[in-house]
């Protein structure tokens, strides 16, 4: 049987295949939008490497 990602899995791997937030493919208004954003959030916050630079809103570590 497959089985389909979740949101979250889904934002997971964009964070660690280093797409930015705003690919975030759902709208605002779909339940999966906050599920991918909430994936892609706690993979940054897991990161060790501090990938992710908030205050130039991007990436700046390379794996």
């Amino acid at each position: 049987m497959a089985t389909e990602k979740l949101p979250f899995d889904e934002g997971r791997e964009a964070y660690m295949a280093r797409k930015v937030p705003d690919t975030n493919p759902y709208s605002e208004d779909d339940w999966k939008h906050e599920e991918w954003w909430l994936g892609w959030s706690h993979k940054e916050e897991c990161d060790s490497l501090d990938s992710w630079s908030w205050s130039e809103d991007k990436f700046v570590n390379q794996n």
